[in-house]
C-alpha cells in the first residue's frame, strides 16, 4: 500500500490536508500479544467524513520562532513522544485548536496525535538531511467532522493529515526534499494502529495491530448511516473487557482463542469486489462489539431500532460506540439515520459513503 505520492508544496506558509473516518467491515481480533496489542485481520474501508488538518508557520520570522537542534525550546512531554531516534530536544508545534463536532473533547496539547506527528515529520526530515536543519514552529488548527472517541479513527484521520501537511509544509520552507511515502508510512505506524490506513484509504486488508496493508480490490459504492453517541468509549477500556471475557470462556471450558487468519476475509472480499452490498451486509463482522456492549448495553436498542428502519445490517464501528448502518441506498441511510435519531436521546445521526480516498492536501 505504500505506493507512490505525489507530494505537492506551498509557496505561501501554510499547509491544509483531510483524511477520512474508517469502517470495520470486518475486525477479528486475537489474544493479546506479549507486546500488550492484538493481533487482527480487519478490513476496512473509508467513509467519505473528513476532518481537516491545517498546519501554519507561526507568525514571528524572528528566531524564536525557528527551532534548531539546540533550542531548547519547549522540552517534549514524556510518554507522548514518538519512538524513533530524534535529534529533537524540543517540539516544533506552538499551539493547537480544534474547532468543529465534538471539538471540546479533542486534547490541546502533545497528547494530539496530530501534534505528535508534526515532531515527527520534522525529526525524521532532520534524520534525512541534517540534524541543524532549522525548521519553524507551527500552530495546527484542526476542524472535526469525525465523532470523537467513537471507533472511527478521528484521531488517527487527524494525524494522517497532520502527516501530509507537515511535510509539504517543512520540505517547502527548507527547500528540501519531502519525505517519500515508505518514511511516511513508517511514521504512520510509530504513531498508531489506524494511522497507517488513515494515510491511505480506499479498501485494505490489515494484519498485525492493523498497520501492515494491503490493498483489497472494491467495485460500487456503498451506503452508511452512521450513529454517533453523545458519550465516547475508550479503545483501550473495551480491549480490556475483551481480554476479560476471554479469560472468562476459558474458565467455562471453551475453544481456547486463536490468531485470526486472512483467508477468513475471503468471501467478504468477493462481496466487495463484486459490489453486493446485500451479500457484504450478511458477512460483517466485530469481535469487540461484544464488549463494546458489555460497556454500554444502550447500544443494543441502537443497533435493533436501524436494523428494524431498514438497514441491511448493523454493527458497532470499531471499538464503539458510534454504530454503522449498511443500507441499500441513500433514501434508505437518510430513513435509517432519521429514525434511530428520533426514537433515541443523545444519538446523531450521519449519512457517508464508501470507499473514501487517501489522506490528502487540499487547497488553503
Amino acid at each position: 500500500m505504500a505506493d507512490e505520492f505525489s507530494t505537492q508544496t506551498s509557496a505561501n506558509n501554510t499547509c491544509t490536508a483531510r483524511a477520512f473516518a474508517k469502517v470495520n467491515l470486518h475486525l477479528a481480533v486475537g489474544p493479546a500479544r506479549p507486546d500488550g496489542f492484538h493481533e487482527l485481520v480487519t478490513i476496512f474501508q473509508s467513509l467519505d467524513l473528513a476532518d481537516t488538518v491545517r498546519i501554519t508557520c507561526a507568525e514571528a520570522e524572528s528566531d524564536s520562532s525557528v527551532v534548531s537542534d539546540d533550542s531548547g525550546l519547549h522540552e517534549s512531554t514524556p510518554g507522548h513522544s514518538v519512538a524513533h531516534d530524534s535529534p529533537i530536544h524540543g517540539t516544533f508545534v506552538q499551539a493547537l485548536t480544534v474547532t468543529g463536532q465534538d471539538s471540546e473533547s479533542v486534547p490541546t496539547d502533545a497528547s494530539n496525535l496530530a501534534w505528535q506527528a508534526v515532531d515527527a515529520v520534522a525529526a525524521a526530515l532532520r534524520a534525512e538531511h541534517t540534524k541543524e536543519l532549522a525548521l519553524p514552529q507551527v500552530t495546527i488548527a484542526i476542524t472535526k467532522n469525525i465523532p470523537v472517541a467513537g471507533g472511527m479513527a478521528g484521531g488517527s484521520a487527524d494525524a494522517a493529515a497532520a502527516l501530509r501537511a507537515a511535510n509539504a509544509l517543512f520540505a517547502s520552507y527548507a527547500g528540501i526534499s519531502a519525505l517519500d511515502e515508505q518514511v511516511i508510512h513508517k511514521l504512520a505506524a510509530q504513531l498508531g494502529s489506524d494511522v497507517p490506513f488513515c494515510l491511505h484509504g480506499n479498501t485494505a486488508l490489515g494484519q498485525g495491530r492493523g498497520e501492515k496493508l494491503h490493498a483489497v480490490p472494491t467495485s460500487g459504492i456503498y451506503h452508511w448511516a452512521l450513529v454517533a453517541n453523545a458519550q465516547g468509549l475508550s479503545t483501550p477500556r473495551v480491549f480490556a473487557v475483551f481480554d476479560e471475557i476471554v479469560e472468562r470462556d476459558k474458565l467455562v471450558g471453551k475453544q481456547p482463542q486463536k490468531n485470526p487468519i486472512p483467508s477468513e476475509t475471503a468471501s467478504l472480499a468477493a462481496a466487495l469486489q463484486a459490489g453486493d452490498a446485500q451479500q457484504l451486509a450478511g458477512l460483517l463482522r466485530n469481535d469487540l462489539q461484544q464488549s463494546a456492549l458489555h460497556i454500554r448495553p444502550d447500544l443494543r436498542e441502537i443497533l435493533d431500532t436501524g436494523e428494524h428502519a431498514g438497514a441491511l445490517a448493523g454493527i458497532v464501528s470499531g471499538s464503539g460506540p458510534t454504530c454503522a448502518f449498511l443500507c441499500a441506498d441513500e433514501q434508505a441511510a437518510r430513513q435509517v439515520a432519521a429514525e434511530v435519531e428520533k426514537k433515541i436521546a443523545g444519538t446523531r445521526g450521519i449519512i457517508a459513503t464508501s470507499p473514501a480516498a487517501r489522506a490528502e492536501l487540499v487547497e488553503s
